[in-house]
């Protein structure tokens, strides 16, 4: 009987030590798990960060872009004020390049560094050049230099003494 029940003892022992090899086996398991699902978050969120940051330089673009169009458009409106003003006097600058940070007749070319449109990145310049003695064109260019590169938005009109000054 004795012997029986160090038959059960052994046997018993031996069940012991099968579950505790069971949970390493099991705590092994959950850790390579565990290092999974790391590695497939972690690359979700590399995902998200770089669409965002990619949606933010775009959004970025687009706003230098429509303030570039308006600032273009301004030096146009401004131009064709000082034609209606007195197309004598309008038409004797032809032939020249206008640095305009300012809405004045600058001439400067090309613009400094520091002739920039007042606290932003933008330079804009005006190029009226003589078609005839009634016509003057006007190209207008406003330039910006981002993390992307160099970019330009133009504008080109013709302007004529329409009122026969």
């Amino acid at each position: 009987m004795f012997k029986k029940l160090n038959h059960s003892f052994q046997i018993s022992k031996w069940t012991r030590s099968d579950s505790k090899f069971q949970i390493f086996k099991q705590q092994g398991q959950t850790l390579v798990e565990l290092v999974i699902v790391l590695a497939v978050v972690g690359l979700v969120v590399t995902g998200v960060v770089s669409i965002a940051a990619i949606s933010v330089r775009n959004a970025r673009f687009s706003r230098d872009q429509a303030t570039a169009a308006r600032y273009t458009q301004e030096a146009s409106e401004w131009i064709r004020q000082e034609r209606n003003s007195g197309w004598a006097n309008f038409y004797c600058r032809a032939g020249r390049t206008y640095c305009m940070d300012s809405l004045y007749w600058n001439i400067t070319n090309p613009c400094t560094s520091v002739q920039v449109v007042p606290n932003t990145i933008f330079t804009r310049t005006a190029t009226l050049t003589s078609l005839d003695a009634n016509s003057v064109q006007v190209d207008i260019v406003v330039s910006w230099t981002d993390a992307r590169g160099a970019h330009q938005s133009r504008m080109s009109t013709i302007l004529t003494s329409w009122t026969g000054q």
